[in-house]
């Protein structure tokens, strides 16, 4: 489909449905203005795009390409509310999405206590240390992540004063997508990190491989890994599709693959900064292979 087509169905779309775009007779994305698609433990949050093949949303429990984060010295900031609109500079169109930080989670015992942070955020530390540093007791810590759900601990999302807005531009083309992401709206008073996360589905996506030569599959992906090759990428199990990312000098990249019953169904390549009141762009190659 060529971009004047493209633009003449964006113009013509109601924004309070998604937004789809077709990159290829058989690969598109889309973009919700609500929460969708909400499933699992990102269920309420904002999802950034969702890739698609023949019309399949692949994204599970991830959040999609293009999501920020941002970590402060109290808590961590999502998004579940956010504004969608289009652009269009000539033949382009670029989709932007404006997310609000107004969202952190906390853990639920039962229906109605919460658990105090000052004693749950130490043990979730340790379990975490120990979980990225014991690869092959990755099955034994996905066990006690399911028998959690047994002794009826949830994470449990709650809207609070927002910290301010992360707006995250897409223009996407046949084989990349092309993300900016602005800053200048987020308050860094106590701020400490910030992400830009790119998920899709780890039942999809499920071997990664990099330019070092590295091949990983499933659990061996790791659950929050350093990657040091100058690109990377998630492929599915056959080689049929992949999206890949370049490691950039303004950021640390990512790898992530988890999937745990009832919880976890995510593989994601993302980006960790410094606070910063700027802007960082990057790409997201997609290559796909009829078969």
């Amino acid at each position: 489909m060529n971009s004047q087509t493209t633009i003449t169905k964006l113009q013509s779309i109601n924004l309070q449905k998604p937004i789809t775009i077709d990159l290829t007779d058989r690969l598109s994305v889309r973009l919700y203005k609500d929460c969708r698609p909400s499933c699992l433990e990102t269920g309420v949050l904002q999802k950034g795009l969702v890739l698609l093949l023949d019309g399949r949303e692949l994204i599970e429990e991830g959040v999609g390409f293009g999501v920020p984060v941002v970590k402060y010295e109290d808590k961590t900031f999502f998004s579940s509310s956010a504004e969608v609109s289009i652009q269009k500079t000539g033949s382009d169109c670029t989709i932007t999405k404006a997310y609000t930080l107004d969202t952190v989670s906390l853990k639920k015992f039962g229906r109605a206590t919460y658990i105090d942070d000052t004693l749950y955020s130490p043990a979730r530390k340790t379990f975490q240390s120990l979980y990225l540093k014991h690869k092959k007791l990755t099955p034994l810590f996905n066990k006690v992540m399911e028998l959690r759900d047994l002794a009826n601990i949830k994470t449990e999302f709650i809207t609070v004063k927002p910290r301010g807005k992360v707006i995250i531009n897409y223009h996407c083309q046949p084989t990349a997508i092309n993300i900016q992401a602005d800053f200048s709206r987020v308050l860094l008073n106590k701020c400490c990190e910030v992400l830009v996360l790119n998920e899709q589905g780890s039942s999809i996506f499920q071997k990664y491989a990099d330019s070092n030569g590295l091949a990983l599959l499933g659990n061996k992906i790791g659950a929050w890994e350093t990657v040091t090759a100058d690109h990377a990428s998630l492929q599915s199990a056959r080689g049929q599709i992949s999206f890949s990312l370049q490691n950039d000098r303004g950021a640390t990249l990512f790898r992530g693959w988890e999937r745990t019953r009832k919880r976890f169904s995510w593989a994601g390549l993302s980006y960790s900064m410094r606070p910063n009141n700027g802007s960082f762009d990057y790409s997201i190659r997609l290559d796909f292979k009829a078969k």
